[in-house]
């Protein structure tokens, strides 16, 4: 009786995809896509390198609105970093309080001759959005001027590389041609967060502004949502600072930053809206993206060490050395940048090593050579040709000279001299004619014997004769 025999195609199937899961093994460390940033502008930054980890129309012109008051708070830090003047130092408010400031515009109703400390004015510009403490703040450290002070909020721009900024008031309500970039808006916060009583300030969740002549205690809260818990929809609990901000040219705007072994990621992004959600809120865009910008980046990137002070760079050798014909150079300085988990760091950075010795027409090293003596420099340059660096490298040991080696040489140096070449060939002249004119005398004295042996023969010979 003939049987059929009836095949299932899911063994098959099932040892096939074995075979290529072992053939072909998934990656576990590849980065995923970055999302869909629903804003008009946005970048990620690494705020120690300024490379863009993620960008969104980066260099179109927008509207920041109150992110330009980033800028403000800077010039004040660094008034005071500069000594020119101090966090506690009382400022009183003049005529200009409200140059530029609609009637709709967010203030803290500081009047005209209302006096507070610099660092409480920083606090009602940072977390209270307070347009007419902003003014106060550049009045104060524009030495009188405010006008003064927007000139040298354009000109520091310029100095942090921002080559599409132009400010018109201190605040960033609307201006005739005040407009700036996402990009050059993250180079502003990554001078910002260098400054730790500025992030302190903006990091605040809740200030009490203590009374003054004018007003009582100013209760400031902050609207910056993605650092306050009770907005759930919006808390990131790894975010830091740094300002948020809404006007109807801007849309809501935001300026944020993650803190990650002692380096910054500073997020902008600008233009948002707010919208429904599925959960029935009216949420606000520029939290949404900015935490989803965050959590793509907490997942996929990580700081990654480029160059390491400890780790060895290039040997370099070294003439009359004490038992070491070499020493080992390190990099002066550490170089790490906010990169992919799974970037393979040697196939797209490249170290440029230049020791000074291994230069045509250098001397060559010699001992003694002292731990942390500059020996060269290196750079290192990525796949779209930014140069990190330069790093000077140095000696990680010191080399002690060879006596010995020391003699040889110094004897080699003497003898190479063109004096000596000429008292060593006169020497050697010398004693070949010495030698010829010894020879000679043999040979004569030689002559000379023969002829008095022939001569005495003669003459013993005539005597027999006789």
């Amino acid at each position: 009786m003939n049987r059929t025999r009836h095949f299932s195609l899911l063994p098959l199937l099932m040892a096939v995809v074995i075979l290529l899961q072992l053939c072909f093994p998934a990656s576990v460390s590849a980065a995923t896509e970055p999302p869909q940033v629903d804003a008009r502008a946005a970048v990620l930054m690494d705020a120690e390198s300024g490379d863009l980890l993620y960008a969104l129309q980066p260099d179109d012109p927008v509207y920041a609105a109150g992110l330009t008051v980033m800028m403000t708070a800077l010039l004040a830090a660094e008034a005071v970093d500069a000594g020119d003047m101090d966090y506690a130092d009382m400022v009183e408010a003049t005529d200009s309080v409200l140059t530029d400031i609609s009637a709709d515009a967010a203030i803290q109703n500081i009047q005209p001759g209302e006096s507070m400390s610099l660092q409480n004015l920083l606090y009602c510009a940072l977390i209270g959005s307070g347009s007419d403490a902003c003014n106060v703040i550049g009045t104060y450290v524009g030495e009188g001027s405010l006008s003064r002070f927007v000139d040298r909020m354009n000109s520091r721009a310029k100095e942090l590389g921002c080559r599409n900024t132009t400010f018109g008031n201190t605040h960033g309500l609307p201006h005739s041609g005040q407009q700036t970039t996402a990009r050059d808006m993250a180079r502003i916060a990554a001078a910002f967060v260098k400054h730790d009583e500025l992030m302190n300030i903006v990091n605040t969740i809740s200030y009490e502004v203590p009374a003054t002549d004018f007003s009582g205690t100013r209760y400031l809260n902050n609207t910056n949502y993605i650092l306050r818990s009770d907005y759930t929809r919006y808390y990131y609990s790894y975010a830091s600072g740094i300002k948020s901000s809404y006007t109807d040219e801007a849309g809501f705007c935001l300026a944020s930053a993650v803190k990650t072994d002692e380096s910054y990621v500073v997020s902008i992004v600008l233009g948002c809206i707010s919208k429904e959600s599925d959960s029935g809120f009216t949420d606000i865009q520029s939290f949404v993206q900015t935490r989803s910008l965050f959590q793509w980046f907490s997942q996929n990137y990580g700081l990654r060490e480029i160059v390491n002070p400890m780790a060895p760079i290039h040997e370099v050798k070294v003439e009359l050395g004490e038992g070491s014909d070499s020493v080992v150079v390190c990099a002066d300085g550490s170089l790490s940048l906010f990169l992919p988990n799974d970037l393979i760091i040697a196939d797209h950075y490249k170290r440029n090593v230049k020791i000074y010795s291994e230069q045509p027409g250098a001397e060559p090293l010699q001992a003694p050579v002292e731990r942390g003596q500059v020996l060269g420099e290196m750079t290192v340059t990525d796949d779209e040709g930014k140069v990190y660096g330069p790093f000077k490298l140095i000696a990680n040991t010191s080399v002690t000279v060879s006596r010995f080696s020391l003699l040889q040489q110094k004897l080699k140096d003497t003898f190479s001299k063109p004096f000596w070449k000429y008292v060593v060939w006169g020497i050697i002249g010398i004693i070949v004619i010495y030698i010829i004119l010894v020879v000679r005398y043999n040979v004569i004295r030689s002559r000379h014997r023969r002829m008095r042996r022939k001569q005495r023969r003669e003459e013993a010979q005539s005597s027999s004769d006789r």
